[in-house]
């Protein structure tokens, strides 16, 4: 199939060059890519299948209808070849003579370039450029928002908090300076201190378990055994004064 590379294919009579080509000057100053066949068709080609090339690879037709179109056997192939490969066809009349049957078609009756080219833009759309911008766009975005997608769904899980307090066993004012340790394996996994409040804070990778064993240590206190303390609710702890 071939690419889309023109908004607009002409079809009109050599002999109409000057009355349609302001239309597409203005059509390409809109933005519109125009297959114009005088300036688009090299000398030597074959040229017939290079047309039906083009016109495959147009998104519409323009038809320059005239007396001089309605005897031409090659204007006759392009807008037939457009209607076989259901282009949309939007002819722009330039005298009285009556479209071919088979179109169906109401045409434009618009002497003035511009006022044509207005009229086709509802047909045409945005220009090729254009749209393709927006699909660039849109791919750009969606490779975005693709790789923000798999980014959340690879980024390991946010950890999980252990929190609670350390008093005195004796006054239960908060003890400042305590050692809180988590251990695996006999290994500390993370450690915190407590605060002025005797708070502490622990931040540990998932999966959360159920239990974790904790050891709090302090200079001039009793030392404590590593406990095996439930995760679910914060641990506090009241830890005895050497005497």
């Amino acid at each position: 199939m071939a690419m889309v590379k023109y908004d607009v294919f002409f079809s009109y009579s050599r002999a109409d060059t000057e009355r349609v080509a302001p239309l597409r000057d203005e059509l390409r100053r809109l933005g519109y890519r125009v297959f114009f066949d005088v300036q688009s068709i090299d000398p030597g080609e074959q040229w017939k299948r290079r047309l039906e090339r083009s016109i495959r690879a147009s998104r519409a037709l323009v038809l320059c209808w005239s007396q001089n179109t309605r005897g031409s056997d090659y204007i006759t192939f392009e807008y037939s070849r457009a209607e076989a490969m259901r282009k949309p066809i939007l002819p722009w009349l330039l005298d009285q003579t009556p479209l071919p049957a088979m179109l169906e078609i109401q045409g434009i009756t618009a002497a003035d370039p511009a006022r044509v080219a207005a009229q086709l833009k509802p047909a045409l759309g945005w220009p090729l450029g254009r749209r393709r911008g927006l699909q660039a766009a849109l791919v750009v975005l969606a490779v975005i928002l693709g790789g923000v997608a798999l980014w959340y769904a690879l980024r390991p899980p946010p950890p999980w908090e252990f929190q609670g307090e350390v008093t005195d066993r004796v006054t239960s004012m908060p003890v400042a300076g305590v050692e809180v340790d988590v251990l695996a394996a006999n290994r500390v996994q993370a450690s915190a201190l407590t605060d002025s409040q005797g708070r502490y804070d622990l931040h540990l990778p998932q999966p959360q378990p159920r239990t974790i064993q904790v050891r709090f240590r302090k200079q001039g206190y009793e030392a404590e055994e590593p406990l095996n303390v439930p995760t679910g609710k914060p641990w506090n702890m009241d830890m005895a004064k050497l005497p």
